[in-house]
Formats: structure tokens, C-alpha cells, sequence
């Protein structure tokens, strides 16, 4: 993990500290919990850390709100309560999108959408929509290990330990393992015959 010039820390150098604390987070971090396993709670703050590290970076200045809560639940669609025939990311936006505006969130609930649908494109990182671009960017980081090396190795070191990974990547290669063989048209499918995902899943440069 080579460190490139500029990347930063957090201020306070707390990691978990830096994590937005508004009631729709709040919200999100419960209805997650409800539904997913630690293994999948811990990925989906990592992904916001790796992705705010990442506009942090480029000095791009997303709506952290919109970022996190995206973030938190950007794999709803791989959860088993919500099996269906779409695509994992359009189960996943329509279910995030229905839960926020539930809340009365409709302008969160349409950013969320939004960068769920797109988070496995591969052009999401350039969509001008920095809450779409640093989702999908901090998701592959965490993911794949996909310019983890524009972040700070005291970053990354730093979010690990407060965010362990154990049993990440299996978790992360079962749930997307299960969606390409039931769905082999799907986006995840053709990424997987075109790129190999689920190698990219195992070979990432984490121990877990």
C-alpha cells in the first residue's frame, strides 16, 4: 500500500469519528443493522471512509449525508429478504429509495437511488455527481483494493482496525457469487465473464 503525495488524514485522526451523525444516518445505521451481518455493516463504513478519503483527495465536496447513507445501503439488493429477478443495484436503489422517503427524506431518497443503481458501472467514477462517483469509487476500494494506493496506508490501517474485515471477502464472494449464478445476465453477470469480480474479490490486498 504505497502512499501517494497529498492523500490525507482526518483531522482528528479518528476514523470512526468522522462518520456523519445526522438522524437520517442514524436512521440508515438501524434499519441496516436490522437487516444485514456485522461482516456487511463494517464494509459499508469502510466504503464511506475509503470513498471521503478519496473526494477528500480530489477535493471534491459531496453531500456526506447522501454519501454515507448511500454507502450504508448500497448492498441491500444482496440481502435474502429482498430476493427478486432485477438486477441486485435496481432491488437495492428501489428498497434504499423506499425506506428514506418513508422517512419523508424524498430529496436523500432520490440522491441514494441514484448512486446505488450505478455503483457496479464502471463509469460511475466519473459521473458529476461526486455522492455517485465516491460511492462507487470507496465500494471498490473496499471491495477490490482499487486505488487504494491514493490513500494514506496510515488511513487505511487506521479504518481497518476500527472496521475490521474478517470474513469480508467471503461474505462479499458468496453474496456476489449467488447473484451472477442466478443471474448470469445481470450487471454483476457480465462484469464477472467480462472482468473476473470474483477474483478481483479474493485477490484484493487484504488478508480478509
Amino acid at each position: 500500500m504505497s502512499r501517494s503525495a497529498g492523500a490525507p488524514l482526518f483531522a482528528d485522526g479518528g476514523a470512526g469519528s468522522a462518520l456523519p451523525d445526522t438522524p437520517a444516518a442514524r436512521a440508515a445505521e438501524t434499519y441496516l443493522a436490522e437487516l444485514s451481518s456485522a461482516v456487511m455493516i463494517r464494509h459499508c463504513k469502510r466504503s464511506y471512509l475509503f470513498g471521503k478519503a478519496l473526494a477528500d483527495k480530489a477535493g471534491a465536496k459531496p453531500d456526506l449525508e447522501a454519501l454515507y447513507v448511500g454507502c450504508l445501503l448500497h448492498d441491500l439488493g444482496l440481502e435474502p429478504v429482498f430476493a427478486g429477478p432485477e438486477d441486485y443495484e435496481t432491488i437495492g436503489a428501489r428498497e434504499a429509495g423506499r425506506f428514506l422517503s418513508a422517512r419523508g427524506d424524498d430529496r436523500l431518497a432520490r440522491q441514494v437511488s441514484a448512486a446505488i443503481d450505478v455503483h457496479t458501472s464502471l463509469e460511475s467514477a466519473r459521473d458529476p455527481r461526486p455522492e455517485v462517483a465516491f460511492l462507487s469509487m470507496g465500494v471498490l476500494v473496499d471491495v477490490t483494493g482499487t486505488r487504494i494506493d491514493d490513500i494514506a496506508p496510515k488511513l487505511v490501517q487506521q479504518v481497518v482496525a476500527d472496521y475490521p474485515r474478517d470474513g469480508t471477502k467471503a461474505l462479499i464472494g458468496a453474496l456476489l457469487r449467488r447473484e451472477i449464478e442466478a443471474k448470469p445476465q445481470s450487471r454483476i453477470g457480465r462484469l464477472q465473464a467480462r472482468a473476473g469480480v470474483l477474483d478481483l474479490v479474493a485477490n484484493a490486498p487484504f488478508p480478509a
